[in-house]
């Protein structure tokens, strides 16, 4: 072999070379290209996501103390009519007690009569003694528990229209 074909194949290698070169500088520059294409693309849609994120995470915030401002309003009410409740509770105890010393005294001057009356028969005397003194026992526990049974079910009907305005307001913003 020569010396000229040596040197035929030396540019024929540096021919490729350089074309393969050109290629691949030409190649990268493209891929580099679309690269940076797409990752504007996907720091767009990144961008948008975030922004999105953080509208929904405000209208749920907003939503929330939406709904606690008014579950905190109708507590506050609640509040006030449990209040009236016990005031209303305390008013009837007071005219309870007012009731409970007048059967007590009607059951003494009952009981003072009979004595007076009967001092001949002290058996029949102390039966209906006995019989009054449980009829105002009877009158007192009686007004007692029926006091009770009023102020529970007055709470419970506060509380009850509390839960039922309470779930009406955070109902109603499920729709929106």
């Amino acid at each position: 072999m020569g010396l000229s074909r040596w040197k035929v194949i030396v540019c024929l290698v540096l021919a490729a070379a350089a074309v393969w070169g050109f290629s691949h500088w030409r190649y990268s520059a493209g891929y580099g290209d679309a690269d940076q294409h797409w990752r504007g693309e996907w720091a767009q849609r990144d961008a948008r996501d975030a922004t999105a994120l953080a509208q929904r995470q405000a209208e749920a915030r907003a939503e929330e103390q939406r709904r606690q401002g008014e579950i905190d309003a109708i507590r506050k009410q609640a509040s006030q009519q449990l209040a009236g409740v016990q005031a209303d509770a305390d008013r009837a105890r007071a005219a309870s007690r007012g009731l409970h010393d007048r059967a007590d005294k009607l059951a003494r001057q009952l009981a003072d009569r009979e004595r007076a009356c009967g001092a001949g028969t002290p058996g029949r005397s102390e039966a209906e003694t006995s019989g009054a003194v449980l009829l105002a026992d009877l009158f007192r526990r009686a007004d007692d528990r029926a006091g009770q049974l009023a102020k529970d079910a007055d709470e419970a009907r506060a509380r009850g229209l509390a839960c039922e305005a309470a779930y009406d307001a955070v109902k109603s913003g499920r729709g929106k």
